[in-house]
Order: structure tokens, then sequence, then C-alpha cells
């Protein structure tokens, strides 16, 4: 009997320890519930409140530092964002290719975009947050991004203060410059052309989305359902508008188009109303680059009607 007794004791405490062991192991990979966001992958356990955060997109730089982390790795481009200088200057600058630099920064959260090929390699250094680019709007992404850091309300604020900036900026225009001016988005290289749409930064979403203003129907129907589209300086005068905003990186300092006939004879360099941006400043569309290119186009816009 005693030791039918000691079987069956045996037998129950193994069951117990076997539960204890699953029990933690579920706990420490899945500490908290994490949000189902379309786009969103991640790989680890994800804190909630990361300390260390490591962006190796930086079309995404601008939405965490809106959140409030704390970047101590981001790419060249950031490093060379003129609107981020400041709040990145502690910041290693690192490529996410370069794995042991990258694990030298000590990151808690890895913040990437999906197309990355070494996401998996990544995850041994820290936990990392996939995002598809464009799968939610530009705005969208903030508020997804507040979902997983618990942080939809400092979102929220930003949006609603958003709103008020782009109406006040719109009526301004509006009467400034009416409301049937067509805007073409325009990047320069030495040697290339490049047109964007309403959704691949450059001032895109501002113009197109925030302000209302139209493009070119060429624009519409060739750049806007691809995001961007190289062309040949002779086709150009199809392409622009009443309004070009040239985007140029600090690496640009001349273009042959600027010399050409063709540039000289489009209204709006006849008319003076091309608008040349910083590009490292225009690539993004995150919240920190946003309120620093709606100021920008809006003074620069009501400078050509003076």
């Amino acid at each position: 009997m005693k030791k039918r007794f000691f079987i069956l004791f045996l037998c129950l405490a193994s069951i117990f320890l076997v539960a204890c062991g699953k029990s933690k192991s579920t706990s420490s990979t899945q500490s908290r519930q994490l949000p189902q966001i379309e786009g969103f992958s991640y790989y680890g356990d994800i804190p909630q409140a990361p300390k260390r955060v490591a962006s190796m997109s930086a079309s995404y730089t601008g939405y965490l530092l809106q959140l409030g982390l704390t970047i101590v790795a981001a790419t060249s481009y950031d490093k060379d964002n003129p609107i981020l200088e400041k709040e990145l200057i502690q910041a290693k600058q690192v490529m996410p290719t370069d794995l042991e630099a990258l694990a030298a920064t000590k990151p808690d959260l890895i913040i990437a975009g999906s197309t990355e090929e070494n996401l998996e390699q990544l995850a041994t250094i820290a936990p990392v947050i996939a995002v598809e680019y464009g799968k939610h709007d530009y705005l969208q992404v903030l508020t997804d991004f507040g979902k997983v850091f618990k942080k939809e309300k400092e979102a929220k604020n930003w949006l609603d203060a958003w709103q008020d900036k782009v109406q006040a900026s719109k009526a301004k225009l509006e009467q400034a410059l009416g409301s049937d001016k067509t805007f073409t988005v325009m990047g320069l290289t030495e040697k290339e052309i490049y047109l964007f749409g309403n959704n691949w930064g450059r001032g895109g979403e501002i113009i197109y989305q925030a302000l209302g203003f139209q493009a070119p129907k060429k624009v519409q129907d060739e750049v806007f359902p691809k995001g961007y589209l190289s062309i040949s300086k002779e086709v150009l005068p199809d392409y622009v508008g009443d309004y070009a905003i040239v985007a140029t990186d600090k690496k640009t300092t001349t273009s042959s188009l600027y010399e050409s006939d063709i540039w000289q004879s489009l209204p709006a360099v006849q008319n003076k109303r091309v608008l040349n941006v910083q590009a490292e400043a225009f690539y993004f569309n995150d919240p920190k680059a946003l309120d620093y290119q709606l100021k920008i186009l809006e003074d620069a816009l009501l400078a050509t009607t003076k």
C-alpha cells in the first residue's frame, strides 16, 4: 500500500513540475499581449518601455522620437537629417548589416523594415519589430507605434495638433494661391530626374493629402500608383504643374537641367514658382519631418505671392 502511494506521489510531482516548467517558458516568451497590427511583425520578447532603441529603418525614426523613445543607433540617413540632428547627437551611426557595431550599442529593441534581409540575425542581438512600408498611411503609423508602446495618448495629441496646423495652413494658402493650382514634387541628382507621388515623402503627403492640392493628370496617372517615376528632361513639360517642389541632396551641387532650354521654358520656372528644398529633410513623412516640412512649404509658397 505504501509502495503504491509513493508511486502515485512521484507521478503527481512530475506532472506538477512539468506544468510549472511550461508556465515559466510561456511567461518568458509572451510577457505581454502585443497588438496585432497589419504590417507589423515581432521577433522576440518586445519590451513595452524600451530604454535603448536601434532604429535601423530611417522611415520610422521620427515616429519613435515623437513618442519619446531613446535612440542609441541610427542609420546614415538619420544622422544626415538636419531635423533630427540634435536629438540623435548621442546615437551611433550604424547600418543594419554591421551586426558587430549594432550589438556594441546594446539595444533592447531594434526597429527595422520588413524587407531587411537579416531580420533573424538582428533578432539575436535584441527583439525586433519589422514594419512593412506603406501598409498603413503615414499618420496611422504613429497610432500603430503608440499601440505597441502603450503611448496612444501621446500619438493622439500629436495627430490632433497636426490637424489644427494643417487646417490653418490650408486656409492661408488657399486664400493666397487659390485652390486650383497644380503641383509637381520632384527630386534631382546631377544626372537624373525623379517625380514623386502622394505617399513617397519629399513633401508629397503635405501637398497632395494634407493641403489637398492637385497634381497634373500625367502625374496622377503614372506617378501616384507607383510612388515615384524616373523621367527624361525631354518629357518634363508634360508633368510639371503650376508649382514645382524640387528636392536635392547635399551631394548634388549642380544639375544640367537648370541650364537647359526645356527647364527655362516651364511656366513654373518663368513665374518663379519653383521651391527648392533640402532632400535630407524631405525624404520622410514621420511627425518630425511633417512639422518641419509644413512650415518650410507654407513660408515658401506664401513668398511666391509677394
